[in-house]
């Protein structure tokens, strides 16, 4: 699998599942723009989110933990892709 598709998959991961920064955003559509196949990706981790979260029923979550949630994604939302994406930065290539 080459360094792109790898990339894509990481980032059409977090799109489909709302956790991708507009920096994430960006650089999807930059590589879907170089390799159009590459939405076949996006479309598969889309339909994967999408069955997974109608598997389950909903949940009553209260405006105070909901909030809280939300603060802990905040906080945490760049601090993996940073490491992650320092790490495909980082590959040597295999071209």
């Amino acid at each position: 699998m080459n360094d792109d598709k790898e990339l894509a998959e990481l980032l059409a991961a977090l799109h489909a599942a709302g956790a991708a920064s507009e920096e994430d955003e960006r650089e999807l559509e930059a590589l879907l723009d170089a390799n159009p196949s590459l939405n076949a990706v996006v479309r598969d981790f889309q339909d994967s989110i999408a069955a997974l979260a109608s598997s389950f029923d909903p949940l009553e979550t209260s405006p105070k933990t909901l909030g809280r949630i939300q603060k802990q994604i905040a906080r945490e939302k760049g601090g993996i892709i940073g490491r992650v994406r320092a790490w495909f930065r980082g590959k040597p290539s295999r071209r």
